[in-house]
Parts: structure tokens; C-alpha cells; sequence
């Protein structure tokens, strides 16, 4: 009887263990999933408004033509332009392209042209250079095929 008393007790502790086990698992699984969606809904609301604010603000509001004028003979066009305006370039073998003014980028429809005195200049921009109050523009040009 001690025996079987024994093996009773013994089988009641393993499940009360077993149990306890398990238990504390589920609640950490709990935890974790509680955590992961927090955070998830954290980023989630960081950073949709702040996208979204970032995209509202771009429409209608970027320029599409800039005009630069050089302050001395020999300056760089690259260099006045820079010096006025945040450029996205791009090296290409053949030479470097504007790719985007103050965020605006280039796209499947359009590019940025560049023009000097009144004409699509015939230099890139790291070519030309420039005299004292020459004008140079940047336009937003669609591209028509």
C-alpha cells in the first residue's frame, strides 16, 4: 500500500509540475505576443502619420523651375547650384545626372532639363561653367517620346 502510496504522490507532483510548466509557458507566449503587437502598434502609429505627412506636404508645394545667376566668371554651374538648393546626382559613365531638386525626383514621365541664357544647355552641370550674372535654370520637364 506504502508503494502504490508513493506512486500516487509521485504521479500527482509530476502533473502539478508538468502543469505549473505549461502554465507559465502559455503566460510567456501571452507576454511575448501582448509585446509584439504593442510595439507593432507603436511603429505603426510613429510612423503612418509622419509618411503621410511627408507625402501631403510635398504635393503642389515643390517648385518645378529654379533660376540660379552666377556671381563670378568661371564658377562651377554644380557648385552655384548646390550652394542654393539640395541636389540627388547620379554618376553615369557618360556624366552625372540631376536626378531630383529639394526632393523632387525624376520619374518615368519626367526629368530635370537644365538651361543656360535661355537654352538647353550643352554641358551637364559639372561641365559648365559659367560668367558673372549669367542665368541658369533647372525646369521639371515631362518627357515626351
Amino acid at each position: 500500500m506504502t508503494k502504490n502510496l508513493n506512486k500516487l504522490i509521485t504521479f500527482i507532483l509530476f502533473i502539478i509540475v508538468v502543469g505549473a510548466l505549461l502554465f507559465r509557458q502559455k503566460n510567456l507566449q501571452n507576454e511575448v505576443i501582448n509585446s509584439v503587437n504593442q510595439k507593432q502598434l507603436n511603429e505603426i502609429s510613429i510612423s503612418t502619420p509622419s509618411a503621410q505627412l511627408e507625402f501631403n506636404a510635398g504635393v503642389g508645394e515643390q517648385k518645378q523651375a529654379y533660376e540660379f545667376v552666377a556671381t563670378m566668371s568661371g564658377q562651377n554651374a554644380l557648385e552655384l547650384v548646390q550652394s542654393q538648393v539640395k541636389l540627388d546626382l547620379k554618376k553615369y559613365d557618360f556624366g552625372t545626372m540631376i536626378e531630383g531638386v529639394n526632393g523632387l525626383k525624376a520619374d518615368s514621365k519626367h526629368y530635370w532639363a537644365l538651361y543656360q541664357a535661355g537654352d538647353y544647355a550643352k554641358t551637364g552641370i559639372t561641365e559648365l561653367k559659367l560668367t558673372k550674372n549669367e542665368k541658369i535654370e533647372l525646369k521639371y520637364e515631362e518627357i515626351k517620346l
